[in-house]
């Protein structure tokens, strides 16, 4: 039986999702380290822009250009449920309760996930970006505070929320379609210590995907949660 053209897409966004992971979190990193020692000279800023700014580009084109390609006829707000959900003033607000009531229960988590693993003699340390927004220079915060919350957001969702959730969609329960785009996406953070927080809000932003049936809703709840992230670090935790 021939696969729908819906079907082609979501199998195409998917692969090409997974190759963008896997270019820009395995190769390039590793290819940078090589490059002469260049990288180690650059101003915190640069080497932000650097490691961001392509993978959330192509994070945008794994997921635009097979929609482009395969379903030009459906529009893309359509295809990528980029629609303004029933109620929008009242499920944004819902959203926003719901952001702020679990970024504390998540920093609770992110402190007992600390406190085992020093129990275990694990090494953690907090995500590279977050030190930065601690010590670094006002050039390197300005880079975090944009990407983090303009950028990262939409193309995060896109893959994660979109694109490889509706793949395993097609075999799988929703739950387990959840599990496996949350762990995914925790574990491309590479960081232990944040880990079971960062899965932990990825299943919230697919509840809050599929209850409101628009991704801009997790799109803007998780430029959100970084907001209030970067926030807190610059005016609680600033050395």
């Amino acid at each position: 039986m021939e696969e729908s053209p819906d079907a082609r897409r979501s199998r195409a966004v998917f692969l090409c999702s997974m190759g963008a992971i896997a270019l820009f979190l395995g190769f390039v990193p590793v290819l940078l380290g090589h490059v002469s020692g260049a990288p180690a000279q650059w101003p915190p800023w640069l080497g932000i822009l650097i490691r961001t700014v392509p993978l959330q580009i192509a994070y945008f084109c794994a997921v635009l250009l097979p929609s482009l390609s395969i379903c030009p006829e459906v529009p893309l707000t359509e295809q990528l449920n980029l629609v303004l959900p029933r109620n929008a003033f009242r499920t944004f607000g819902l959203v926003l309760c719901g952001v702020l009531l679990l970024y504390p229960l998540l920093g609770a988590v992110t402190f007992l996930t600390g406190n085992i693993l020093t129990l275990l003699h694990i090494p953690a340390e907090p995500q590279a970006l977050a030190l930065l927004l601690r010590n670094g220079d006002s050039a390197s915060i300005l880079v975090i505070a944009a990407t983090g919350i303009l950028l990262a957001p939409a193309g995060e969702e896109l893959v994660f929320r979109h694109g490889i959730y509706k793949h395993f969609r097609r075999f799988a329960s929703p739950c387990a379609a959840a599990c496996v785009s949350a762990f995914l996406f925790a574990a491309v953070h590479f960081n232990i210590l944040n880990f079971p927080a960062l899965f932990l809000l990825a299943l919230f932003l697919q509840f809050v995907c599929c209850r409101t049936g628009s991704l801009l809703c997790a799109i803007c709840a998780h430029a959100l949660y970084n907001a209030l992230s970067v926030c807190l670090l610059l005016f609680c935790f600033r050395s």
